[in-house]
């Protein structure tokens, strides 16, 4: 690798995880899972953290291990702060959208049918779920948008899941800079303080 790493003999490692045996795999390894929640309810992150913690002690880690690992359990998710809920909404409904509907194209072919057969059954279900996102079910059991308050509540939530690190994913979908930068000012300001030991 260049540059080389400074730290040794590496720096840290974590590992994206979007199915159960990625989870196991990560946890038979000792490291740091990530998750992302881009669509569906925040509760689906309960199922993760239960088959790492699992893999875990199955792993024959001691209890001091596994809580320095949940402490290190990195969840995405997108955040948009302004000064009311229905403001952050309006602000960037668009992107999340526009966001949503690349994910779609980008995850499941054209047309399934040319995939290779095998595939067919991942891509179809796939699509099914995909179809049943809406804008009111993003809001309602997704998306970390809305008023400082709105938001603290959902980064508390992510907290009592066990969530150890929250990765702010705050430039999605096009928005433009000046509301990223408005956004990331007020998170700053009026949410993370909050969350200071």
């Amino acid at each position: 690798m260049i540059p080389k790493p400074v730290q040794r003999p590496h720096p840290p490692l974590y590992q994206v995880c979007v199915s159960k045996d990625g989870i196991e795999n990560t946890a038979r390894r000792g490291w740091p899972m990530l998750n992302s929640v881009l669509f569906g309810p925040v509760s689906q992150l309960v199922a993760n953290r239960d088959t790492y913690v699992e893999a875990l002690e199955k792993s024959g880690r001691s209890r001091d291990e596994i809580a320095g690992l949940l402490s290190r359990w990195g969840v995405s998710r997108q955040i948009y702060v302004a000064d009311t809920d229905a403001r952050a909404l309006a602000e960037a409904k668009d992107a999340e959208l526009w966001y949503q509907e690349s994910f779609r194209k980008f995850v499941i072919p054209d047309r399934i049918e040319e995939a290779h057969p095998s595939l067919h059954p991942g891509f179809r279900a796939m699509a099914e779920r995909l179809s049943k996102v809406s804008w009111e079910g993003l809001v309602a059991e997704t998306l970390a948008f809305g008023s400082p308050d709105t938001v603290a509540r959902h980064i508390a939530e992510m907290r009592e899941l066990g969530v150890g690190q929250v990765m702010c994913w705050m430039n999605f979908g096009g928005l433009s800079h000046d509301r990223v930068r408005r956004s990331m000012e007020l998170f700053a300001r009026e949410v993370m303080p909050r969350f200071r030991p």
